[in-house]
């Protein structure tokens, strides 16, 4: 049985909107591992290890969070310096050749400050370290409007959530 696993970085889960519903959802999934890693190491010390044996697991691997500043919450770019090492991740003896990647995140702001060639910016990251590691790049999932600035936005923010989640499941279920 295929396994995904759902690298889930933000630092205030509990008061997400759309990570909390979208990693709420997946969860149920039996298919589904999450590894919250802002729980997992709030001091940053990662397991590396650890986080390498539960990407050995996996046939795909989506990275979950909130889009800060253009990038990633710090935990998840510390994780991937860190787990993504030589022997492991690339080189000789590689051992991610084949697994699939997807970016999926969050936003605040509308789809009109996010035009395509940023998302393409936003995402070539993660583009490059699949290539560079002979992962296959099924792209990114991305909702944007999750937020609750105004009254009412909480509750279009958590549909949004519902629907990124279907199709995060629609990828793990195809």
């Amino acid at each position: 049985m295929p396994k995904t696993l759902l690298i889930l970085a933000h630092p205030n889960i509990k008061e997400s909107i759309g990570n909390r519903i979208i990693s709420e959802i997946l969860i149920r999934d039996p298919q589904v591992e999450i590894r919250h890693l802002d729980q997992l190491y709030p001091d940053f010390k990662i397991d590396i290890k650890a986080e390498q044996q539960a990407m050995l697991r996996a046939d795909l691997i989506i990275f979950q969070y909130p889009l800060f500043w253009y990038s990633t919450p710090a935990v998840l770019k510390e994780w991937i310096d860190q787990v993504f090492e030589y022997g492991f991740a690339f080189g000789r003896d590689a051992k991610l050749t084949g697994k699939k990647v997807v970016a999926s995140f969050t936003m605040g702001s509308s789809d009109k400050d996010y035009p395509a060639e940023v998302i393409e910016k936003i995402t070539f990251p993660f583009q490059g370290m699949a290539k560079y590691c002979n992962m296959e790049y099924l792209g990114e999932i991305y909702s944007n409007d999750i937020n609750n600035y105004k009254p009412g936005a909480g509750e279009k923010a958590a549909e949004i959530a519902k629907t990124h989640a279907e199709k995060l499941i629609a990828l793990i279920h195809p």
